[in-house]
């Protein structure tokens, strides 16, 4: 049975794979068309990341919960961006 269930799920891995990583590519090499555009993106979502949410609560424990939060829906985002971008290039998309 692990050999069947291999054969269905690793295609659709490696597609999604490849197709995320294509993504992400278009989208550096976009970024780097236009670096004054990019640079105050980045720079802002990178202080996003870095600052504790307003509601993350008053101990040491729910600010990093918080802000974990914040990482994961980020990377999510971003993740899903690449996903879209890449599907330009890929036939599974």
């Amino acid at each position: 049975m692990a050999d069947e269930f291999d054969r269905r799920i690793m295609p659709d891995i490696l597609q999604t794979t490849l197709t995320v990583s294509l993504g992400a590519a278009y989208k550096s090499l976009e970024m780097l068309k236009t670096p004054s555009e990019s640079l105050p993106k980045v720079v802002a979502e990178m202080k996003t990341l870095l600052s504790v949410p307003e509601d993350a609560g008053d101990g040491l424990k729910e600010k990093f919960e918080a802000m974990a939060g914040v990482w994961f829906e980020k990377g999510t985002n971003i993740v899903a961006e690449c996903k879209t971008a890449g599907e330009k290039f890929t036939e599974g998309g």
